[in-house]
């Protein structure tokens, strides 16, 4: 039976790690969680390990009997992309467990005793405090370098199993303690497999990332396409307006030389409205972007929303006409979503870039007339086909994601606000 500072011990340990796992997951994957039922969730399975580690000192039964345990709550707690959670805390366990034997293996080799191999004596708890103390400087450096959407933590987790399938190999071939052949042979094996999920999760993201590209592209093109046949229909109807100015001229002429001043200006009115989507461009320098912005803004002139556009954008950057067009694309088409049934009031569009040193700020505020249904973190689209709707902020902060930036969003007082912050490095002009 253990001794009251050993269960102590256990339990202690057990709760770090639980806890430091959920937060890899969580910053792996940008989750937005409730931090109180995480940590509670994570002192009621250390306690339940706890119990488990006082009847048996086989770390494979423990292990298993510790992922099983956490399945069902994790399924609670973390309801969205459920299965790459799961990847990532059952590699986790098996890469911890991996890791407290290498320790104590490596501390008995050092020390020449078998002891710290043994569960129930103290010099084991000294290898699995050494193993949690460097989890938890990991899990610091991860917290000190927040904002790279995970990029750290990704970073740390491949070189940890680098490193654990080297130290395996290494232990492999001491001859100063005696370790099992079968239990060495394992571990071997699980740091193996460990490095293979790995290499695995990352060709996952490449792939995901790849479709989201094809995706973009695809989007791209069908904006191009609409925006094209705008314009040539914006230049037919002045081709149309300048062939017929003759006549055009001897109208107003009559109703001037007839004092008839307000039906004058009504015509002229209803001879401007075909040139404003060119006499007042949006000039970005990007060809595909100009022809995104200002069809966004003829067809809120033809809806009656007020639309005010303010940009100041730097020439000759490395920031790609698709990401551009998929994240203006994007909060555009929500803001045209959200105030299309407000009232005259909230029916405006304000879009505003600015570049800040080496950051290119992109501010988007629009009117609606009820706070938006936020889900797990994203907003839910109004519309019916949900199939094909509701992945506007998901592109943005893919596009987003390639240049190191951010995607942050508010409401108040029947406005809803997108800022989208993107680093960008400037290149020479071909």
């Amino acid at each position: 039976m253990m001794e009251w500072y050993q269960v102590g011990s256990f339990f202690f340990t057990n709760g770090l790690r639980i806890i430091l796992g959920l937060y890899l997951a969580i910053t792996v994957l940008n989750l937005s969680v409730d931090m109180r039922k995480t940590f509670l969730f994570s002192v009621c399975t250390s306690a339940l390990v706890t119990v488990l580690c006082c009847f048996s000192d086989r770390q494979f039964y423990i292990t298993g009997a510790e992922i099983i345990i956490m399945v069902l709550p994790v399924w609670y707690l973390f309801r969205t992309k459920m299965r790459m959670f799961l990847f990532l805390i059952f590699y986790y366990e098996i890469a911890a467990a991996l890791w407290e034997f290498m320790v104590s293996a490596g501390l008995g080799v050092l020390f020449r005793s078998e002891d710290f191999l043994d569960m129930r004596r103290p010099e084991h708890m000294a290898a699995v405090w050494i193993v949690r103390l460097l989890m938890l400087g990991a899990a610091f450096l991860v917290f000190r370098a927040g904002g790279k959407e995970g990029g750290t933590s990704r970073r740390f987790v491949s070189m940890t199993a680098v490193a654990g399938l080297i130290g395996m190999v290494l232990l492999s071939g001491q001859n100063v303690i005696i370790i099992d052949d079968e239990q060495m042979n394992s571990w071997v094996i699980f740091s193996m497999v460990i490095l293979m999920a790995v290499m695995l999760y990352y060709l996952n993201g490449q792939y995901e990332m790849e479709k989201k590209i094809a995706s973009l592209e695809k989007e791209k093109n069908v904006l191009l396409a609409r925006d094209y046949h705008l314009l040539k229909n914006t230049y037919a109807a002045n081709a149309k307006l300048f062939h017929d100015f003759h006549n055009h001229m001897e109208a107003l002429h009559r109703y001037l030389t007839k004092g008839r001043t307000t039906e004058a200006i009504r015509y002229l009115e209803d001879l401007r409205s075909p040139l404003r989507a060119m006499t007042e461009p949006v000039w970005t320098g990007d060809e595909a972007v100009d022809y995104l912005i200002n069809s966004k803004i003829a067809f809120a002139s033809s809806e009656q929303i007020q639309i005010n556009c303010n940009i100041e954008y730097p020439q000759h950057t490395n920031i790609r006409s698709v990401d551009l067009v998929a994240i203006l694309g994007n909060l555009l088409d929500n803001a045209f979503e959200a105030v299309r049934d407000a009232q005259i009031s909230l029916r405006f569009i304000n879009l505003t870039v600015r570049r800040i040193n080496e950051m290119i700020i992109i501010k988007l505020e629009n009117g609606c007339k009820a706070a938006p249904i936020m889900e797990e973190g994203e907003l839910k689209t109004s519309k019916t086909d949900t199939g094909l709707h509701g992945w506007g902020l998901k592109s943005v902060r893919t596009a987003a994601e390639r240049y190191d930036g951010t995607v942050e969003t508010q409401y108040g007082g029947n406005r809803f606000c997108t800022v989208v912050t993107l680093s960008y490095e400037a290149v020479r002009a071909e």
